[in-house]
């Protein structure tokens, strides 16, 4: 959960902009953030679909680290082909 957390401030987002964003409320995304247990499987899955859909891509943790996040490199756009 704290991999969520770090995903929206990577992105620079508040609370109540990823709870928008996602299509639920503050409250949840509060809770997602605290590590509560009593969340909805489908809440979490809707709040980081938001945040891959802003760039964000999630890495699993293994033996040697934990799990993190990223930015996903997009390509550049050469100029003057926009």
């Amino acid at each position: 959960m704290t991999a969520l957390r770090a995903g929206r401030a990577l992105l620079g987002l508040s609370q109540e902009e990823l709870a928008g964003l996602a299509g639920v409320s503050r409250q949840i995304v509060v809770r997602i953030e605290k590590c509560e247990t009593n969340v909805l499987v489908e809440s979490i899955e809707k709040v980081r679909a938001a945040l891959e859909a802003g760039g964000v891509a999630f890495i699993e943790g293994c033996a040697e680290r934990g799990p993190g996040v990223a930015m996903i490199r997009r390509p550049r756009v050469p100029a003057g082909t926009e």
